[in-house]
């Protein structure tokens, strides 16, 4: 016979009971020896629950009699329930930011050392006379750890023929089961659970799951359907402009509007439009462009130093302040190309209007910046940046710039544009000791792969071919045998619970990026085959292409559906990696940067286009 209190009937699913109560005192007018298990979910929306004196008397009798009493977050503050237990409180309760669970012993399933992820309140304190089975503690590590945990995790303490096991954490009643990542390891712990200690609990179904499918018509089209049913579109016409993203941590989304985000989520659906020939997804291109223009992201004041920047995200500043070199040039890129297929003149016009600036503070040789202030800008004028030595060295902002100078180039007919493009990535290539990554090198190598087809295409230069080659060799020695390329030579490894951080920390950790890395070789490896036509490199694509597809989510939760999160293990075949970034985390979904661009690539080759190919008019 087995027991089950639990108020919430969260728990529920997870334990395989014969008598369910809920509430404690139900429980307590029954005969507790004619149970074998007794388990109890103490997490009322996280809150501790506390029990009564006269049930802990019951309790300890149970235990004692050979039962095997199981809690989770109990109110653990006063001695009768910390002895029963072994666990004494220190504090109310916490919610996890950046803690992480280790194993702390070795058994037949698990290894002492090795890292889990959960979501939800926990009880700081400590033990005594127990077992440790988990502990939590923060840990930069993304696999292993040789540290020990700060707090008691999961304990067991033995009570005459019967044992209490205690967590004090959110487990089995965690309301966002999915965050119990990795979810192989966590069933190997349940494993521990059930065959060392009896517990009779649930193995844990996964909530994120992969496809597996490599059709690349069905992953366009579920990928599409993510936009539409998912909540990132806060109007399904595109009318109200596209959120950012959902939430690593919260799993919600992030109601941020950005321009860059809307430029890319614009392209997919135009290219969407041009494979389906529905001119439905070309009028929600322009929705979303519309919406930037007269939300008033652009500076359009031609006496102000920012003119013809854009703002970051929705800024109740009248003008743009953190000038990202690559935000706005993703913008410029957009609406240039665009205009190079439809004729729009407003595209062309705002997209000119950002090139200018940008060009305009381009240094002498070629690069800028990673991001300019406007104060920068009063204060010194644009003289300043055009003859400063300095800048960002980091594809990660350079190569786009480059790549949007270049559709500048062709909207405008100005050879300054090429000749910066042209000048600022042999700057790169000629000081590759120098650069700076912030990710990865694979991050920002694939960023670079942009600029570096592109010129090619434009001018067939070898010095710039032979750059292009030394890249994709470099990608193809990251490349896994799943196709997806292996996160390699993080530039601060140690660099933990900030933004903009990897999702690994050390080579061979088998973590592929979807928000810096794939998602761009989705399109930037495309545009390599295409200004060259080499088999190898459309190998290379293909391998990517068929990855990509292969990890899109499927899910029972809409925001999770179609998607692809940011860091996906390529052993283990599941979304898990290093949780150390506090911006953007290891499982954001990211509508623009990551949905957007990687079905804008993969519609690039259905349509077997190019971003610099011209449309029928223009040809």
């Amino acid at each position: 016979m087995i027991a089950l209190v639990d108020k919430s009937k969260q728990m529920k699913e997870f334990v395989n009971f014969t008598n369910y109560f809920s509430s404690i005192e139900e429980l307590k007018e029954k005969n507790l020896l004619q149970y074998e298990y007794i388990m109890i979910n103490g997490n009322d929306n996280g809150t501790p629950m506390k029990l009564p004196y006269e049930m802990i008397e019951k309790l300890w009798e149970f235990v004692e009699h050979g039962g095997t009493l199981y809690g989770e977050l109990i109110n653990c503050e006063e001695f009768p329930t910390s002895r029963l237990f072994g666990f004494k409180q220190d504090f109310a309760v916490t919610n996890r930011r950046l803690e992480k669970l280790v194993i702390s012993n070795d058994s037949h399933y698990c290894k002492k050392g090795q890292l889990l992820e959960w979501q939800g309140p926990f009880l700081t304190g400590f033990t005594f006379d127990t077992a440790r089975l988990l502990d939590i503690g923060h840990f930069k590590e993304t696999h292993r750890t040789e540290e020990e945990g700060e707090y008691p995790g999961i304990v067991v303490k033995n009570h005459g023929k019967g044992k209490a096991i205690f967590s004090t954490f959110s487990f089995l009643s965690n309301k966002q089961i999915w965050t119990l990542r990795p979810n192989s390891l966590w069933n190997d712990v349940v494993k521990w659970l059930q065959n060392d200690y009896h517990l009779p609990i649930k193995m844990i179904d996964p909530i994120i799951q992969i496809s597996k499918d490599t059709d690349i018509e069905k992953t366009i089209e579920k990928g599409v359907n993510w936009f539409l049913n998912s909540g990132i579109l806060p109007k399904n016409d595109g009318s109200l402009g596209v959120y950012e993203n959902v939430h690593s941590i919260r799993s919600d989304f992030s109601k941020d509007l950005r321009p860059d985000c809307h430029a890319h989520t614009a392209l997919m659906f135009y290219l969407y439009g041009e494979y389906t020939k529905d001119s439905k997804w070309i009028n929600m291109s322009a929705s979303l462009l519309t919406y930037l223009f007269d939300a008033g992201y652009q500076d359009d004041d031609s006496n102000s130093v920012t003119f013809g920047f854009w703002k970051w995200f929705q800024s109740p500043r009248s003008k743009p302040d953190q000038i990202f070199s690559d935000d706005n040039s993703w913008v410029a890129l957009v609406l240039l190309y665009l205009y190079r297929k439809t004729g729009n003149d407003e595209y062309k016009k705002r997209g000119l209007l950002t090139a200018y600036a940008l060009l305009n503070t381009q240094n002498v040789n070629g690069l800028r910046p990673e991001c300019i202030r406007e104060q920068e800008l009063i204060d010194n004028g644009i003289a300043y940046f055009q003859n400063s030595t300095e800048a960002s060295m980091n594809p990660h902002f350079e190569a786009v710039v480059h790549a949007a100078f270049i559709q500048a180039y062709y909207v405008s007919n100005d050879k300054k544009f090429l000749q910066a493009a042209y000048k600022g990535t042999l700057t790169l290539l000629n000081n590759k000791e120098k650069m700076k990554f912030m990710y990865s090198k694979t991050a920002g190598y694939s960023r670079f792969l942009l600029s570096l087809a592109q010129l090619y295409a434009v001018t067939k230069d070898e010095v710039i071919r032979k750059g292009l080659d030394e890249i994709i060799d470099y990608l193809s020695g990251h490349q896994h045998e799943l196709g997806g390329i292996e996160e390699a030579d993080n530039p601060d490894p140690d660099r933990y619970g900030t933004e903009d951080t990897g999702v690994f920390r050390l080579n061979n950790e088998g973590i592929a990026d979807q928000l810096y890395t794939n998602n761009f070789l989705s399109v930037n490896a495309w545009e390599a085959v295409k200004a060259t036509g080499d088999l190898d490199f459309k190998n290379f694509h293909e391998n990517i292409v068929q990855f990509i597809s292969s990890i899109q989510i499927s899910s029972p939760r809409h925001e999770f559906d179609g998607g692809w999160m940011r860091s996906f293990h390529l052993n283990r075949g599941e979304y898990f990696g290093n949780n150390g970034d506090t911006g953007w985390g290891a499982y954001v979904i990211e509508g623009g940067w990551t949905n957007a661009i990687i079905l804008s690539g993969l519609l690039l080759k259905e349509l077997n286009q190019s971003l610099l190919e011209f449309d029928a008019k223009e040809k």
